[in-house]
């Protein structure tokens, strides 16, 4: 069995989760000439714009489950979700049989279903035996508009981390935006002391609290770089392509 490189989408809904492993997944292809597999583990997902040769919803569909079960949008979700990790083993042992070496994962529009329930940490444990595992969290560059925000992504990034027990990289995505505002971002994530800096001018227990989040974050090197990606152009893919690459062989750190 081919030892796989895999890659696990996260993020907020309307973040571009599905639209990045498409960009991604292609750019892969195109520019490096490997193969990409993709897995889909929305089951509210009816198209994607990529093939997915293993897909949940070949066994669990969020409209069934409404019909089935007489529940809500929210309740069959969660449901749903709750009904995929009966076909885990069949799931991880198909992607594990792809001769394909690149492995990208697009999990549900709703970020917690996967993050914060077992779905999420059994797929994970199941597929250390597969690869290495990376998680890109994806967010968009209007969650980002603020210090304190980026404070928030860098420290949903580490949380994640915490649950899934994976290398993460946060990527603001969506970045087609002024080049005022990129410049801004980019120094925010990438100069603790530029972000500090900007804390400066929130008053109050916000402020101080920050802060001291960016402190904890830097004395336990959860730093990273956090490149800017538009999966429309294309923009920053082989930035984010090169870090994933680092990892995989071991031969970098993020910081």
């Amino acid at each position: 069995m081919v030892r796989k490189s895999i890659i696990v989408m996260l993020g907020p809904a309307g973040s571009g989760k599905t639209s990045l492993v498409a960009s991604l997944g292609k750019w892969i292809e195109k520019k490096q000439l490997v193969p990409v597999l993709y897995v889909n583990l929305d089951p509210g997902a009816p198209y994607t714009p990529y093939a997915a040769e293993v897909n949940i919803r070949e066994y669990v569909k969020v409209e069934d489950v409404m019909a089935r079960e007489k529940l809500g949008p929210n309740g069959a979700l969660i449901r749903s979700i709750e009904l995929a990790r009966e076909y885990l083993p069949e799931i991880v042992e198909r992607i594990g049989r792809s001769p394909k070496p690149y492995v990208l994962v697009d999990t549900p529009g709703q970020m917690e279903l996967f993050l914060f329930r077992d779905l999420g940490v059994e797929f994970v444990e199941a597929m250390r035996r597969v690869g290495y595992i990376i998680g890109v969290l994806i967010f968009d560059h209007l969650l980002a508009a603020r210090p304190q925000d980026v404070v928030s992504l860098r420290l949903l990034a580490t949380i994640v981390q915490l649950r899934l027990g994976v290398d993460v990289i946060p990527v603001i995505n969506k970045s087609d935006v002024s080049s005022e505002t990129r410049e801004r971002l980019s120094r925010a994530l990438s100069d603790s002391s530029s972000l500090l800096e900007e804390l400066k001018s929130e008053r109050g227990l916000l402020g101080e609290m920050s802060e001291k989040v960016v402190g904890v974050l830097d004395e336990y090197r959860f730093a990273t770089r956090v490149p800017l990606v538009s999966a429309l152009t294309w923009e920053g893919l082989e930035e984010l392509y090169d870090m994933l690459h680092e990892i995989f062989c071991a031969c970098g750190d993020l910081t």
